[in-house]
């Protein structure tokens, strides 16, 4: 008895840095590491890369801005993740989660080998659709991943590393769809571009070859748990037909403005689209199945059952029905019943903590490239070396820097730091927009004006038109503005895959990861369109100074939930921060 005291006693005086330096022997890690590169190879080529390809074409920001709503996809796939709930494969024989990972990613390797051949400048149409069928299905492989990560992980520390690990193969792909996408492009053109990347997609399976299958979760008995036998039929297929058809008629809304804006003359505004039916779209999706779970709650108990057999020759529409209660209101449930208000407060903080970075993703080529609306109109191996070469470096330390301090101090102030940074950084790129005066003299305050432009100077010679002390200098501003951004976007991606993580019951890992990591992309895919706008309209600069403000929602969110963690109970409080 007194060996096994002194045994748990040495494993809780082990630091926590040091228990998941140890965990990266495992092969979960690698196999995290490449599924994670196949997971960003798709996004960047539909989102940056596809956008850099449309800009070069002449496509406006307001164009670019309606386009960028076929990766609607990232932001809703909780919509569907409940068939991925269940770990269920028509012919799984890598195993359920691994045969999906691997026909998915055979699917957006032909997809994006299609996407090569597509013209942009002439069959937009043709564009917007493959890029739309991609975006579904990088989206749904996202769902399947989390799952798999969330399922594989034995430890907290092993969810923080994971985290960790997610954020660097992601960064390798941005560098892949970035910085050799943009130099490819300079010299080879777009087809071998997207060619590249739907070979390097095929490679990536590897990760699920290495990956191990997911063992069953244990529950009750043996018997799946749900909320369903506590709520009447009635009430069950009410709730179930009220979500479906909320869902429908927010997809109605973002189908009927996207054919607008490609049809209509003149085109709808997206800043109408964003106030008028932004708020319906989110309250829809979000809001109503919420609400609808607090409401059953309330009515009829926190405590799930084991789940009845079916009866016999009960009617298919009643069978499905009862499938999408257990899907859709088990996970929510769970997630209110566990958090109580503090619900709320994790929905708001997941809807915000990423806005600044998901509403600006689609603007940063047009914005390095153009020459319009207070653009800086670099070429593309400029933006190659500085955004996709030396930001990627700076992303990758910036996600290194964030799981080393949570191994330190925990999730929480990481989080609250994280989202300060995401804020300030859209401020370099404001006074990056008009002239970059205030980075000048930081550079000469920090006494490395002269270095970096030396530095700059020589990356510029990749450019044709890249030569000489004034090229140098551009280079050097932009370099620096994204270094900062980037080394805060990396930092606070860590942050929040940690946080949403920790928050996340296992046993619906598909989707309750799901619908956080979708509402972190909501807000921003929303309102790109209005973004698009008003970069015609204001500039760059107005954006920047509005992204920075914000931003600041995430702050205050991101401090108040540590002060509702700070108020429970000590073990749970140190479990989740």
């Amino acid at each position: 008895m007194s060996e096994a005291v002194a045994s748990t006693a040495e494993v809780k005086e082990t630091p926590r840095f040091v228990r998941a330096l140890k965990a990266m022997k495992d092969r979960r890690m690698a196999a995290m590491f490449l599924l994670a590169l196949a997971a960003g190879l798709p996004y960047g080529a539909v989102l940056g890369t596809l956008n850099a390809w449309l800009t070069t074409e002449g496509v406006t920001p307001s164009e670019i801005g309606v386009l960028s709503l076929v990766t609607i996809g990232y932001a809703f796939k909780f919509l569907w993740s409940p068939a991925f709930q269940k770990a269920s494969h028509p012919f799984p024989f890598l195993g359920p989660r691994r045969t999906w990972l691997l026909s998915l990613q055979l699917l957006i390797a032909a997809l994006l080998f299609l996407l090569a051949f597509s013209n942009p400048g002439k069959n937009i149409g043709l564009v917007a659709f493959i890029a739309l069928f991609a975006a579904l299905a990088s989206a749904t492989h996202d769902i399947v991943l989390d799952a798999w990560r969330i399922e594989v992980a034995r430890t907290e520390e092993d969810k923080d590393l994971m985290a960790a690990l997610y954020q660097f193969g992601y960064r390798i792909a941005v560098f892949i769809t970035g910085f050799l996408a943009l130099l490819m492009a300079q010299y080879y053109g777009w087809v071998a571009v997207y060619v590249m990347i739907a070979i390097v997609m095929v490679m990536s399976i590897a990760g699920t070859m290495l990956a191990p299958e997911p063992e069953a979760p244990d529950v009750k008995g043996g018997a799946r748990l749900s909320f369903e036998p506590g709520v009447p039929a009635r009430e069950r297929s009410f709730a179930a037909l009220l979500v479906a058809g909320g869902w429908i008629a927010a997809f109605l809304m973002i189908a009927f403005f996207v054919i607008a804006s490609f049809t209509q003359v003149p085109p709808p505004r997206g800043g109408a689209f964003v106030t008028q039916q932004g708020p319906w779209i989110v309250g829809l999706t979000v809001i109503l199945p919420a609400l609808g779970a607090l409401i059953l709650l309330l009515r009829h108990g926190a405590e799930p059952g084991e789940v009845p057999a079916a009866p016999a020759g009960e009617a298919t529409g009643t069978r499905v029905l009862r499938v999408v209660f257990r899907s859709i209101f088990d996970p929510l449930m769970d997630l209110i019943a566990r958090l109580k208000w503090g619900a709320l407060l994790v929905l708001l903080l997941a809807l915000t903590y990423r806005f600044t970075d998901s509403v600006w993703g689609s603007f940063a080529y047009p914005f390095y490239l153009d020459d319009r609306f207070g653009a800086l109109h670099h070429t593309m191996a400029d933006v190659a070396v500085a955004s996709k070469f030396f930001g990627v470096l700076m992303t990758i330390a910036g996600a290194a820097i964030g799981a080393v301090i949570i191994g330190f101090i925990g999730r929480m102030p990481v989080l609250i730091i994280g989202a300060v940074l995401a804020a300030a950084t859209n401020l370099l790129f404001a006074d990056l927009s008009r002239g970059g005066m205030s980075i000048d003299a930081f550079m000469e305050w920090a006494y490395i004006a002269d270095p970096l432009r030396a530095f700059a100077g020589w990356a510029a010679q990749i450019s044709p038109e890249g030569q000489g002390a004034e090229a140098g200098e551009r280079m050097a501003r932009l370099m620096l503005a994204i270094a900062g951004e980037n080394l805060a976007g990396g930092f606070a991606s860590v942050a929040i895959v940690a946080y949403l993580t920790s928050v996340v019951n296992p046993r619906f890992a598909a989707v309750q990861y799901a619908l956080l990591a979708s509402l972190t992309m909501l807000v921003g895919t929303l309102g790109r369109p209005w973004l698009g706008g008003l970069i015609e309209t204001q500039g760059y600069y107005s954006v920047f100074i509005i992204t920075f403000w914000l931003g600041g929602v995430a702050v205050v969110l991101a401090a108040a939930e540590w002060l509702r963690l700070s108020r429970l109970p000590k073990p749970e409080a140190e479990a989740a921060a």
